[in-house]
């Protein structure tokens, strides 16, 4: 039986024990690395074996504040590895920048102590899976087994707020919880939308070609659609378009630009990316350059309503689109 590269797991030290457990839970047959002084030398013994690890885990108690050249450490010795970072969602958020300086492309945010809700603690797993076996994120993922994802494919921009209503609509319940939660859902789906009608249709030099909320058709080489589900407890959404203008650095960027203004909502650059975001409890963006970009993830009923509250995402680049 063929053996796959291993999955190594750099963490700050021993006492790092709430993230090696979570990582001995969730991640079959991981290999994990205290990292020392001598870390390039560790790594070098483990390469010895042969296999060349196709995942790096990384502990946010150690990259990016602490040990902010680590990943370019450790890709001298692992050049083709993709990097994972996992951070606790009682520590401070992890600084964006870094991360798209080291082209840090996934960032996973574990469940706070004393939370047991299986949507937040399989998402290391879930990332771990997708990573490793090269399969994308979709809204499925995130929704019990058999619930139904409506889609809407866009022929105008003013259907968007048909599809707002209808994706609202699905959260039944009066009380104030609920409607918040409904609220966010509306909020979410508008920024999504936005983005596929305004920010994605550039020309070939990158200016915009419409002006936010100007209305227009939606030509059928556009491919515009949402999609999303409820299951009672978690809604997904996923908006896709046919131009496959981000990049994944310019995601970062815009990520890290909005972190560091502390709520000032002024005209800045990829607002509505941060914004979406910030509600998610995991961002997800596929991007096929030229042809089709999907901006996706899930929110729950009992997602923190705090803003400050860290986020993950996942941004991935496919070669092709089908």
């Amino acid at each position: 039986m063929q053996s796959h590269p291993p999955i190594v797991a750099l963490v700050r030290d021993t006492g790092d024990n709430r993230l090696r457990k979570l990582l001995t839970d969730e991640v079959p047959g991981i290999v994990t690395v205290v990292v020392g002084p001598h870390l390039s030398l560790s790594l070098e013994k483990l390469l010895m074996t042969g296999q060349s690890p196709r995942l790096v885990i990384v502990s946010g108690r150690l990259y990016p504040a602490e040990r902010p050249e680590l990943v370019s450490l450790v890709r001298r010795v692992i050049p083709g590895a993709e990097f994972l970072v996992v951070s606790a969602a009682e520590d401070k958020p992890p600084v964006l920048h870094q991360l798209g300086v080291d082209r840090v492309r996934h960032l996973v945010i574990s469940p706070a102590a004393g939370d047991t809700a299986d949507a937040a603690r399989g998402q290391l797993g879930h990332a771990v899976k997708n990573l490793t076996e090269g399969t994308p994120w979709t809204a499925v993922d995130y929704l019990k087994e058999g619930t139904k994802v409506h889609e809407f494919p866009l022929c105008r921009s003013d259907e968007k707020e048909a599809i707002i209503a209808a994706v609202a609509g699905l959260i039944d319940g009066d009380s104030d919880e609920t409607e918040l939660f409904r609220q966010k859902v509306a909020l979410l789906t508008d920024e999504m939308l936005e983005n596929a009608l305004y920010a994605a249709p550039r020309t070939p030099e990158g200016e915009q070609l419409y002006r936010k909320g100007e209305q227009r058709p939606v030509s059928r080489e556009e491919q515009i659609v949402f999609r999303f589900g409820f299951d009672g407890e978690t809604v997904a959404m996923e908006a896709t378009d046919g131009w496959g203008s981000l990049r994944p650095e310019t995601v970062i960027q815009h990520l890290a630009k909005n972190q560091t203004l502390a709520g000032d909502v002024g005209e800045t650059g990829g607002r509505g990316i941060f914004i979406i975001w910030q509600f998610l409890e995991q961002l997800y963006i596929s991007i096929c350059p030229g042809r089709r970009t999907v901006v996706g993830g899930h929110v729950r009923r009992s997602s923190p309503t705090d803003l400050e509250v860290p986020r993950g995402f996942h941004i991935v680049t496919t070669a092709c689109c089908i």
